[in-house]
This record gives structure tokens, C-alpha cells and sequence, in this order.
């Protein structure tokens, strides 16, 4: 199956936009998938073409996708992600998604982080984006160490 996906993903490389929309659509089919399943996946491409998977793996999870993850899993990223990075980050996110983070804070940590949001002036989009890249890496390492789950708890079955 990784074979059949790169060799699909090469055929749309040539024309970036359309590769784009194939990336996401891959995206969204790796999400779908076992994440054993996906995994295997992704390290085959990898090892055949490290930049097209990690195109990928940053169209799988996204900043926003983070309202996805319960409150204590938020409480972990917090404590791993450096402040000014944070800041940054929720600089460029919904007001639903700042709300779900303030949620997981205390008053008086949410008040020196929209602070530190407020002292930072006008940021660039592509900081933003760099420091929301940052934040999602933070949680695919928590995933991989068994201490957040990226995947909604509503499309996870039972087996059995």
C-alpha cells in the first residue's frame, strides 16, 4: 500500500497545487488509518522520500486540530512548550482555541500569557506558522511517549 501511495503522490508532485490537495488527501486518509497501520506507511515513504513524508505527517495534525486533545493532554504540552513560543503560536489561532488552552491554565497563567501575546507587536505569518509547527511537534513527542493522544477519542472504536 506505501508503495501504491508514493507512487501516486510522485505522479502529482509536478504540479504543486494539485500535489498540495494529494498531500491532503493523503493526510486525511493516514488519519483515518490504524495508527500502527499509518506509521508503517509514513516510514516507508520516509525512507524513499523523507521531505514528501514529512509533508505529510505536517498536514496530518495541525495547531487548531488541537482542540481535539482532553484538557489534561493540553496541561502536558503546556509544560513542555516554551512561553514565548506558545504566544507566538496562539497569536495566529481561533478565539475557540485560545479559549480551550486558557481553559487548561490558571487565571494568573492566562493573564501572563496574553501578556506575553500582547508585548510581542506585530509577528509575521510565518513565525506563527514556524511556532505552531514547534507546538504540534511538542504533542506528536508527547504522543509518542504514551502522554497525549492527537487522536479524537470519538472516532476510536471498540474491538471486540
Amino acid at each position: 500500500m506505501a508503495v501504491v501511495l508514493h507512487k501516486r503522490l510522485e505522479a502529482l508532485g509536478e504540479q504543486s497545487q494539485r500535489a498540495y490537495a494529494g498531500l491532503r488527501g493523503v493526510a486525511d486518509l493516514m488519519n483515518r488509518l490504524d495508527v500502527s497501520v499509518g506509521k508503517g506507511i509514513l516510514e516507508s515513504i520516509e525512507g524513499e522520500d523523507p521531505k514528501l513524508a514529512l509533508s505529510i505527517r505536517n498536514l496530518m495534525f495541525t495547531f487548531e486540530d488541537l482542540l481535539t486533545v482532553p484538557e489534561a493532554g493540553i496541561r502536558d504540552l503546556l509544560g513542555q512548550m516554551d512561553k514565548k513560543t506558545l504566544a507566538t503560536a496562539l497569536r495566529g489561532a481561533s478565539e475557540e482555541l485560545k479559549n480551550f488552552i486558557f481553559k487548561s491554565m490558571s487565571s494568573r497563567a492566562v493573564e501572563m500569557l496574553k501578556e506575553d501575546m500582547e508585548v510581542l507587536g506585530p509577528v509575521k505569518s510565518r513565525e506563527i506558522n514556524k511556532a505552531q509547527l514547534e507546538a504540534v511537534a511538542v504533542a506528536r513527542k508527547l504522543e509518542a511517549e504514551g502522554k497525549l493522544t492527537l487522536t479524537p477519542e470519538a472516532e476510536d472504536e471498540f474491538v471486540s
